[in-house]
């Protein structure tokens, strides 16, 4: 080995070795001294191993490409994410979450886990024949399995939020609390029949329209037909996808074309760019991009970021790119200003935007200091004794829809609010940096926290006494009994791994950079998860409740890269299409 090698090595193993450290002193709080000592003889321990378990393992596929070294300090590193993320629950990390010999045994445990999977990754080449008419196969597998789940909840599952829909669907009194696009479409949808079924089968169609597209995508470029189908079967049975298909929330159709998004980058970045040459592909790209526009708030600012990306990457085709983006810009424009203005359309409240800071100020009043000024701005907002009384560590609800929240006097001082909450955050920051982790812990954390009802997963029934007199039909009872009890076995058994976002979130990161590693950097494969990505960074920043389908984009997309990887990395085919 040259002396450069064993330089990089070394301080890659360094590096490595203190974050790994850092994690199991923040976890471990004897006396002072003590901790440092600990601290300094687990460094020690680590930088040895990792540097001779790195020699070891140098016959790895992962180790012979030209950026060995970011193979290694990912997989030194991800772990670390993993361990933060399972944590019991991040209240107790001042105290004794993790001994010092069970983090070192996990950490090592989940470096060499993840080592052997990347390597399986790298030879991994599920090649095969295709079928004439495996679209439609791609296509029927979840219909018929979703299709189950309308039967068991006909016509469907409903919750406040798709109520008030359902009433402006109906009433035509327009507001933009959830997005008015859609609660348009929704509109035209009853137009052809009044029920909720309708909206049902719609997304039923259109998820499954999606799922087949992407595993044609992926068929296209040398994968299995039949491992396909299989993989298709598995998606249909999933049930965080089953039940979503008939939920009546704006989430799931935006996650779902927020997924086709993706979709269509994996064919730019596997085509060169070549993709955007047919006009068909551009419609496609269009109507994609002007359904993320408008089906969720955070969809434009994801839109934007993505755009100037691609605009980078696929220099070259700088042409199509360019119109896309000016046409979804203008279009938003003229749909949020004279087309909202003409229908009076009403603008979402502020106080939706305002979940983080509002968490923050209450941690804060709860349990940190305030001046003078800031105690009677905020008192103004709302008493000091009924932020301490609605204050829930992990969900800001209770506090908004307190009845005593002031959102007009915000946004009457909007420039004052601000000022008093960045005050607050910079005199508390770690009561602020606190209440942050906590109120999106349902974005980074695997294992739910202990402290019950503050996270929002699924119904299987449409709100019970609503105004508007919709019910759930029975029409098998034993389907419907059987369906109920397959979700809630999936929840008590797989909690973590079926029902928490943040464990798809990190498959996306592990499968992502795997996948970079497998085909190059030139491929350009990174960009495919950027779009859900994104939208994870924009939930995080203005949560406003803990719910999964804010995050469900990452389930579809997450189980798209496990087939992707399922592509051989000596495949340099490039399908015009």
């Amino acid at each position: 080995m040259s002396n450069s090698n064993v330089l990089i090595r070394g301080m890659v193993s360094a590096v490595a070795s203190f974050i790994a450290t850092a994690g199991i002193i923040s976890f471990y709080e004897p006396f002072y001294k003590f901790t440092m000592i600990i601290g300094v003889i687990v460094f020690c321990l680590f930088a040895v191993s990792i540097f001779l378990i790195t020699n070891k393992y140098d016959q790895f596929e992962i180790f012979k490409v030209s950026h060995n070294v970011w193979s290694l300090l990912f997989v030194l590193v991800f772990p670390i994410l993993i361990i933060i993320s399972t944590a019991p629950d991040q209240s107790h990390i001042e105290t004794t979450i993790m001994q010092i010999v069970t983090y070192l045994i996990t950490y090592f445990v989940y470096v060499g886990l993840l080592l052997g999977l990347m390597e399986i990754i790298f030879r991994l080449n599920v090649h095969g024949s295709s079928l004439k008419f495996s679209f439609l196969i791609y296509f029927m597998i979840p219909v018929v399995g979703w299709a189950l789940y309308l039967i068991a909840f006909y016509p469907g599952t409903m919750t406040p939020d798709s109520l008030a829909q359902w009433g402006q669907a109906h009433s035509y009194e327009w507001n933009n609390w959830h997005p008015i696009v859609h609660t348009w479409l929704l509109t035209a949808l009853l137009q052809i029949w009044d029920s909720p079924a309708i909206i049902s089968s719609f997304q039923i169609i259109m998820m499954a329209l999606i799922w087949a597209y992407s595993m044609k995508s992926i068929e296209k470029k040398g994968v299995s037909f039949l491992a396909l189908a299989l993989f298709s079967v598995v998606a249909a049975a999933w049930p965080v996808l089953g039940i979503f298909s008939i939920t009546l929330w704006k989430d799931i159709l935006y996650s779902f074309v927020l997924f086709l998004f993706c979709v269509l980058i994996f064919n730019m970045v596997f085509t060169r760019g070549l993709w955007l040459d047919k006009k068909r592909n551009l419609i496609l790209l269009l109507i994609t991009s002007l359904a993320v526009v408008f089906f969720r708030h955070n969809g434009f600012p994801v839109f934007l970021v993505t755009g100037v990306f691609l605009f980078i990457v696929f220099r070259k085709q700088w042409k199509p790119l360019l119109l896309n983006f000016i046409a979804i810009i203008g279009i938003y424009l003229i749909v949020t200003g004279p087309v909202f203005s003409a229908f009076n359309v009403e603008p979402t409240e502020l106080k939706e935007a305002l979940g983080i800071p509002t968490q923050q100020i209450a941690n804060i009043v709860e349990n940190g200091d305030m001046t003078q000024e800031q105690k009677e701005y905020i008192s103004e907002v709302m008493p000091l004794e009924i932020w301490k009384k609605y204050y829930h560590p992990y969900k800001v609800d209770p506090l908004k829809f307190s009845g005593e929240y002031d959102d007009v006097y915000i946004s009457e001082t909007f420039g004052t609010f601000l000022k008093v909450w960045s005050g607050m955050v910079i005199q508390n920051p770690g009561l602020a940096l606190e209440a942050f982790l906590r109120e999106t812990s349902v974005v980074w954390q695997m294992h739910e926290p202990k402290d019950p009802g503050y996270t929002s997963k699924y119904v299987t029934n449409i709100y019970l006494n609503n105004e508007y007199g919709l019910e759930n039909k029975v029409i098998d009872e034993k389907l419907t009994k059987d369906m109920r009890e397959y979700l809630e076995d999936s929840q008590e058994n797989f909690l973590t791994t079926i029902w928490r976002p943040a464990s798809y979130l990190l498959t996306i990161l592990f499968l992502t950079f795997t996948a970079v590693m497998k085909h190059g950097k030139s491929s350009s494969i990174w960009l495919i998860a950027l779009p859900v990505l994104l939208n994870v960074g924009s939930v995080a920043a203005s949560l406003p409740a803990q719910e999964f389908r804010y995050l469900f984009s990452n389930v579809p997309l997450a189980l798209f890269l496990i087939a992707v990887m399922w592509i051989g990395r000596d495949d340099k085919r490039v399908l015009y299409e």
